[in-house]
């Protein structure tokens, strides 16, 4: 006679299977019941948010004793981060500091296009577990989580820093020409009364209307591509030129905005358009450096957006320009044509950072970046002019951050308080010699 259950022991074995896969379709994440591809999908997205919170894959490498020197040598070669072999195996360029991506002169050219790639083959580990590695050793995180609506635009930020960066064919290069030609092309002054003149006014800028920079302009029909409508919206806009480090356009910044002068209703209504070349080191180089032949000063400023740039214009009346990020503002370099005279005797650069509430990880991005370009900028300039008298100051807004605000900002500080909040005063008939 074979082995068989009673009725009773087999109902009681079934309903406790039930159960225990209703407790796990209960408490399981969501990434675990999906396909290996989505789940890989899943944990990239999770790491380049997180990438993007602290402004590039530096902050890990930095943390590896292995990469530590490629990191502080880039784009100098370095031994082999994996073996140790060689003398010029491995480097970063120092564009690759923040996208992650690495050249290996054992390794075909494509090997290593992101950080996760580079780090798979250091730990041995799938891309998966790669990213789970790096997402509760670096980051403490749990798992389990979710994406958030913070972690999908942190994504989409870092997407973007690194398409900036990208190396183009020439199709694809002439393809996003045509582009910036035409949107240029139909681009006009900013007048008194339109949407864009509205929406700096709205903002607090009012003395700088009559004495705008020509890389500013006003487009009355820019193109919105609305994912959830799945067509293009038309939106008046603020245009804004970016230049590369020889003070060449490069690209096209857009402002979307209403005809009340509000920002657009839509999910980002500040995009770059796709740069035909490498973004690094590029700005929007609004007014040039003030250079007094009377006291040999020389005077620049940076800021992140725009609106900040300007507000520390309409205060201060110095030369500011918008660097757009907090990635492209730790990068910022002033061309070569545009820097002091040698025998400069004083040389003022400051630097207007956001003040940001920290992130997860305590990392606050406006500050960080600008303290890196304060280090870079006092190693460059008095190397290159060592006779000079420096002044190189991070100044971040003094005020709190409001309640339920992620940051306080230039721009803010000239609504609140006006020239008053502002650490630094020319005369305001200097607004006239930039």
């Amino acid at each position: 006679m074979g082995f068989s259950l009673s009725s009773a022991p087999q109902k009681a074995l079934r309903n406790s299977q039930c159960q225990i896969r209703e407790i796990i379709m209960t408490y399981a994440s969501p990434a675990l019941r999906r396909k290996p591809q989505e789940v890989s999908e899943h944990f990239i997205k999770l790491v380049h948010a997180r990438i993007a919170e602290v402004s590039g894959w530096k902050y890990i490498f930095e943390r590896i004793p292995a990469f530590k020197d490629a990191c502080a040598k880039a784009p100098s070669q370095v031994p082999c981060p994996f073996t140790g072999a060689g003398k010029s195996k491995f480097r970063f360029r120092q564009k690759d500091l923040y996208t992650g991506c690495a050249i290996h002169n054992d390794f075909p050219v494509n090997e290593f296009c992101d950080g996760i790639d580079v780090l798979a083959k250091y730990y041995e580990l799938s891309k998966t577990q790669t990213c789970k590695k790096i997402l509760s050793d670096f980051f403490g995180m749990d798992l389990h989580a979710p994406l958030t609506d913070a972690d999908i635009e942190n994504e989409r930020r870092y997407k973007s820093a690194v398409r900036a960066t990208e190396t183009l064919d020439r199709e694809e290069v002439a393809k996003r020409m045509r582009k910036l030609d035409v949107m240029y092309h139909y681009t006009g002054e900013i007048k008194p009364n339109t949407p864009v003149a509205l929406y700096l006014r709205n903002r607090g800028i009012s003395r700088l209307l009559s004495h705008l920079p020509k890389d500013l302009g006003f487009n009355n029909r820019i193109y919105y591509w609305d994912k959830d409508k799945q067509k293009s919206i038309i939106y008046p806009g603020m245009i804004a030129i970016y230049r590369d480090t020889r003070g060449r356009p490069l690209t096209i910044h857009r402002t979307y905005v209403d005809k009340n002068g509000d920002k657009a209703p839509v999910e980002n209504p500040k995009l770059m358009m796709k740069p035909p070349a490498d973004m690094t080191g590029g700005s929007i180089q609004l007014f040039d450096p003030h250079y007094d032949s009377g006291s040999s000063t020389w005077t620049l400023g940076v800021a992140e957006g725009i609106e900040n740039a300007l507000s520390v214009v309409e205060a201060t009346s110095t030369p500011c320009w918008a660097a757009s990020s907090a990635w492209c503002l730790e990068n910022v370099t002033v061309p070569d044509f545009l820097l002091p005279p040698p025998d400069v005797k004083y040389i003022n650069f400051y630097i207007w950072a956001d003040k940001d509430i920290a992130n997860s990880q305590g990392t606050r991005a406006g500050i960080e970046a600008a303290q890196r370009l304060q280090s870079r900028m006092v190693e460059f300039l008095a190397k290159r002019y060592p006779a000079s008298k420096l002044t190189i100051e991070v100044f971040e807004p003094a005020q709190d951050i409001p309640d339920g605000k992620k940051g306080i900002d230039w721009n803010d500080v000239l609504q609140l308080t006006g020239q008053d909040g502002f650490p630094i005063h020319w005369a305001p008939e200097c607004l006239n010699q930039l």
